[in-house]
Formats: structure tokens, C-alpha cells, sequence
């Protein structure tokens, strides 16, 4: 009898480790050890509807082109929508994909539908978002894509992400989600509305995604409009052309004006707050840039070193508890930028310091060092200045993306 009892007591055991090892034990948290199928290549962090304009007006009946460049080549592709913001359910009748022409318009032969549980129509409650299906569609890095969507019924305020420094179009009323070109769109708009992501299936040569993190500099604000020169642009860009490195996508999960800790209305959630929705949670995640803070010493002058540096600490403690290493931005110059400070320079060299030395982060990367001025390390080198002193020009962008060293992420 004790012989039979044991061998049951084996299979079931067998059994079940049978189950485990083929699906996995159920789980709320990502393995950042598990290599996705699917990986991010493009984002944008929404945010609540601003107190006016289109995005506190909404849209009825309307068709909305949303272009956005990749930073990831895939012959399959989804989206995901996001009406996290929204007080209403969100209706689109049609959503479509193709390859962006000038403006507006299309290349209609690359032109195809999106669908959502098989069906070209998609009710998304408010607070929710949802994934489409999969489509086979060829993204590449080297091209624009633009995202149709026709939403048939009034939206209310609206989920989206301000200043995207890409012109994005508004139709005239109907469903102009198939057109060619772009003559029904005769509104425009620099921010996207709802679409939260794009991933595709790349190659086996991709490692996953790198997820930045931070404020107006991230957003590459006062960069070139609809160049993609962002730094996380340029960081792509050599991702994708240098040879002998780790490959990756590099997802852009900027806000401008966005606060370590304390961010206020209309500049999206403070960056701990966001943190698993915006960065964590993304497909194909294999590791963090952190490089934010500016905006904290900026805005409030009372804020230590210390109280700036317990926020990152959190954030860096969140980070690898997903398995995940953060990378450490230092902080920029803005010495004669409007709300600059003896105390914010202070606290800025002193967040800076513990950034370098203080082992915290699995890597640093010098953004400070790399755009100084050596005779007055205080403001930005004149020629990566873009005139505000606060936020680069596209060639700072480019220099910050060149201090990335590839060996960090291997």
C-alpha cells in the first residue's frame, strides 16, 4: 500500500512540474530572464486631458493620423491603445496602419487594417486600454508609420501625450481612415492621442528594449519638428547602423516637465508614479536610463540633495526588483534658463556627486560632463545650446546619445 501511495504521489508531482515547465507558474510580474516574443518599438506616456484644446474637447466623428517612427524592424506588429484618462468609453469604427508619405498622406500600397479580438471596430472602456491583433506588417526603423483612427462617437477629454514634436493630423468630419492622401485633414497637432505603443516580433539578433525615463530633455523638446531627433531617436539610430554591440530598441518614456516626485497637473504623473505602467511593464524590458530631476530643483527650491536622491533610490529599488539594472543620467546644466538657482545648482552638483559615486546605479552616463562648458561647467557649451539653456539643440541631442556606452548593456 506504501509503495502505491508513493508512486502516486510521483506523478503527481511529474505531472504538475510538467504543467509548470510548459506554461509557467501563474504570475502578476514580469521575469525580466524571459525573452518576449514580442518587443516595444515605440512609445509614448499619456497623460490627462489638458483644461483646453483638443484634448479637453475631444472628437466625434473624426478620423485622427498619428506618425510615429520606430525604433525596431519586425515583419509582424500590434498597438496598443490606452483611454486610461478618459471618462468616456472610447469608440473607433476603424483603425488602419501604413507606411507615412509626405504630410499627411499615405503609401497606399502598404495600407491595412488593424483589428481588435478579429473585428475592425473597438469599445474601450474608460480607464482601460487593449491591445489590437497581430498583424503581419514590415516596420522598419528607417521609415515613419502612420496610425488611422476613426472615432465615430464623441470621445470627451481625451487620453494623450503633449508635445510630441511630430505633427499629427485631424480630419474634417467622416471616416477618412483609408485615404491616400491627406487633403480631408485640415487640422494639426503636435501630440498623440491614446496610442501608447507599438511592438513588433524582431529578428533573433535583438536583445529586448532599453526604456528611458525622464522629463522635456527625454521628449527632446526645442529638438527639430517631425526630424526624430530626440536623444533616444539618435540612441536608436546607432543602436540600429553601429556593428559589434548588444542590439536593442530604445523606448522613449518622456513627459515634459515631468517631476521626480511632485508632478502637477498637466505634466503627466511623477516618475515613480508611472514607473510600472510607462517603463516596467513594457515588452521586452532588459534595462532602465534614469535622467530626471532637473525639473524638481527647478520648481522647488526647498528640495534637498537628499530628498531628490531618496526618489531616485525608490525608483532604482522598483527597478531591480523586476530583475531589471538601471542606468543613471546625471543631470544637466541651466545656469541662465529662467528659474535657475545658486540652491538648485547646488543641490544639482550635489545629486550629480552621489549619481557618480555612490555605486547606486549599474551605470553612469555623464550627461553633464558631456554637455558643460569647461570654462563655466555651470551652463551648456554654446554650440549644443538651443537657446533656452535648458534644453539641448539637435546637436546636444546627438552628443548625449554618443556618451551611451554599448558595453553598459552587456
Amino acid at each position: 500500500m506504501t509503495r502505491i501511495v508513493t508512486a502516486l504521489v510521483i506523478i503527481l508531482v511529474v505531472g504538475l512540474l510538467s504543467i509548470v515547465s510548459a506554461k509557467g507558474w501563474p504570475s502578476s510580474t514580469k521575469d525580466a530572464s524571459e525573452k518576449s516574443e514580442w518587443v516595444g518599438s515605440w512609445t509614448a506616456s499619456m497623460q490627462a486631458p489638458a483644461k483646453d484644446g483638443n484634448s479637453h474637447d475631444g472628437f466625434k466623428d473624426q478620423t485622427i493620423r498619428l506618425i510615429l517612427r520606430p525604433h525596431l524592424d519586425g515583419e509582424k506588429m500590434r498597438i496598443r491603445l490606452s483611454n486610461e484618462f478618459g471618462s468616456l468609453p472610447l469608440s473607433m469604427k476603424e483603425v488602419r496602419v501604413a507606411v507615412s508619405d509626405e504630410g499627411a498622406s499615405i503609401d497606399q500600397e502598404t495600407d491595412q487594417p488593424i483589428t481588435f479580438n478579429g473585428e475592425e471596430a473597438v469599445s474601450i472602456p474608460a480607464g482601460e486600454k487593449e491591445y489590437s491583433d497581430a498583424i503581419d506588417f514590415p516596420v522598419s526603423a528607417d521609415q515613419n508609420v502612420t496610425v488611422s483612427l476613426y472615432v465615430d462617437r464623441e470621445t470627451g477629454p481625451t487620453t494623450w501625450h503633449q508635445r510630441s514634436n511630430q505633427t499629427v493630423y485631424i480630419s474634417e468630419k467622416g471616416n477618412h481612415a483609408g485615404d491616400e492622401e491627406g487633403s480631408a485633414y485640415t487640422s494639426k497637432e503636435e501630440a498623440w492621442f491614446w496610442l501608447d505603443r507599438l511592438e513588433v516580433v524582431p529578428d533573433e539578433s535583438v536583445e529586448g528594449a532599453v526604456v528611458v525615463i525622464g522629463s522635456s530633455i527625454a521628449n527632446g523638446n526645442y529638438s527639430t519638428l517631425n526630424a526624430n531627433r530626440r536623444w533616444p531617436d539618435y540612441l536608436a539610430n546607432r543602436m540600429n547602423t553601429e556593428d559589434g554591440h548588444v542590439k536593442m530598441s530604445v523606448l522613449n518614456a518622456g513627459i515634459s516637465a515631468n517631476h521626480l516626485i511632485n508632478s502637477e497637473e498637466g505634466k503627466g504623473q511623477n516618475a515613480f508614479a508611472r514607473l510600472e505602467r510607462d517603463v516596467l511593464s513594457q515588452e521586452g524590458i532588459k534595462g532602465v536610463i534614469l535622467h530626471e530631476g532637473i525639473n524638481d530643483l527647478r520648481h522647488y527650491p526647498e528640495y534637498d540633495s537628499k530628498k531628490i536622491i531618496d526618489r531616485m533610490k525608490k525608483i532604482i529599488k522598483a527597478t531591480n526588483e523586476k530583475g531589471l539594472p538601471i542606468y543613471g543620467g546625471t543631470l544637466t546644466p541651466y545656469k541662465d534658463s529662467s528659474m535657475f538657482t545658486k540652491e538648485g545648482e547646488k543641490t544639482r552638483q550635489e545629486v550629480n556627486e552621489w549619481i557618480r559615486t555612490s555605486g547606486e546605479f549599474d551605470a553612469v552616463i555623464d550627461f553633464d560632463k558631456a554637455l558643460r562648458d569647461p570654462d563655466d561647467p555651470e551652463k551648456f557649451l554654446s554650440k549644443y545650446d538651443s537657446g533656452d539653456h535648458l534644453h539641448p539643440n539637435d546637436e546636444g541631442y546627438k552628443k548625449m546619445a554618443d556618451e551611451v556606452d554599448f558595453s553598459i548593456f552587456k
